[in-house]
């Protein structure tokens, strides 16, 4: 009897353990299989992610980037480029590249350049040089009719005799002033898109770009960023600033904000403030390059009429517009004409707004620029 209970018990715990077995080889099994699931479901979400990243990229979201800035000299002064949720610093460095191969083109002081070669050309000799050049030529020579010779490209010569901004700046004698007059004549420039020429008509002549050049290149680099992508930037090459899709923020975009130098405090203080989300500003005035000599103030922005730095009723414009090539050659030009005539010139002018300041410290506004600005 006893020996029939422990063959029953046995049976049962073998049993038992039989089950137990049986159970956790299916619990396993079960896992596994849950497993091998959960890949193969992983894997399906990863293949829609991937069709629908290859169908709408636009559509998934994704991580903002950040601003990303640089400062360099460049053109004889300091540049700065701002890229909005960019973060391309290889699309940065191309645009200063870009800034710097057009220096070397365009600047008077790059021995090899295309304005250094036409300079040292003797008087009617033709030199080839690309249609880049020429056309920044051309546009020059277009304000020089507009503004009745006040803008002229020609003025090289003056400028170098007088050297301010340079290490050693003169009041140079009336018969020095008098010898270089009659070489600042635009009229004396001979361009010839057939051969891809610019001649100088007198011996002695010179270009300088600088009262355009800024501006033209302001508007290359921002065509070369929208080009790559860039939605939201500000370039500022030294007081041509150029800006375009407006400032983003946490809650939407917001117009730039662009300060009027008071001409008459230093710099980074500000009569007001312009906002815009679009388009050019470019100032000029009596603080810019200057020296001081027995209590006199010579600016840089010279007189084609006489010689000397232009005196009349302003002290600084500001020159709204699409183009900064249009607002670099305009904010000079507009100075020379003085307040009536640089005012009436500006509001013949399409999509061109401006501000302007005089002597007295007034801040006279085309209708355009008073909608857009902010008094300090």
């Amino acid at each position: 009897m006893v020996k029939m209970s422990i063959i029953g018990v046995t049976r049962a715990a073998v049993f038992r353990f039989l089950l137990t077995e049986w159970r956790g080889r299916l619990r396993i099994a079960g896992m596994f299989h849950k497993i091998k699931w959960l890949f193969i479901s992983v894997a399906i979400l990863l293949f829609i992610f991937l069709v629908l990243f290859l169908i709408f990229p636009d559509r998934l979201p994704r991580r903002v980037p950040g601003d990303i800035e640089d400062n360099r000299f460049l053109l004889d002064t300091v540049v700065s480029i701002k890229l909005y949720q960019s973060g391309r610093k290889d699309v940065l460095d191309e645009a200063f590249t870009l800034i710097e191969s057009y220096e070397n083109q365009l600047s008077r002081h790059k021995s090899g350049s295309e304005i250094s070669r036409i300079n040292t050309a003797e008087a009617g000799m033709p030199t080839a040089v690309s249609d880049t050049t020429r056309g920044l030529i051309k546009t020059a020579l277009k304000y020089a009719e507009i503004s009745g010779s006040s803008f002229d490209p020609t003025v090289a010569p003056l400028v170098d005799l007088w050297g301010i901004g340079s290490e050693n700046p003169r009041i140079p004698t009336d018969a020095e002033i008098a010898d270089v007059l009659p070489l600042v004549d635009y009229t004396s420039v001979v361009i010839d898109d057939d051969a891809g020429t610019v001649m100088m008509g007198k011996n002695g002549m010179a270009l300088d770009l600088g009262g355009i050049a800024k501006g033209w290149i302001a508007d290359r680099v921002g065509e070369f960023l929208i080009r790559n992508g860039e939605e939201h930037f500000l370039i500022n090459l030294g007081g041509n600033v150029l800006v375009h899709g407006g400032k983003p923020g946490k809650k939407g975009n917001s117009a730039f904000k662009i300060g009027v130098q008071n001409p008459f405090e230093k710099r980074g203080l500000y009569l007001g403030f312009f906002t815009l989300d679009e388009g050019s500003v470019v100032s000029s005035g009596i603080y810019e390059r200057y020296f001081e000599s027995g209590g006199i103030r010579y600016h840089h922005i010279l007189s084609t009429k006489d010689g000397y730095p232009v005196e009349n009723d302003l002290a600084a414009v500001t020159i709204l517009s699409k183009k900064s090539v249009d607002g670099d050659a305009l904010s000079t030009t507009v100075f020379i004409l003085g307040l009536d005539a640089g005012m009436k010139l500006v509001l013949s002018l399409e999509g061109i707004e401006a501000a302007l300041v005089t002597r007295k410290g007034e801040v006279v506004l085309t209708p355009g620029a008073e909608e857009i600005f902010e008094k300090r």
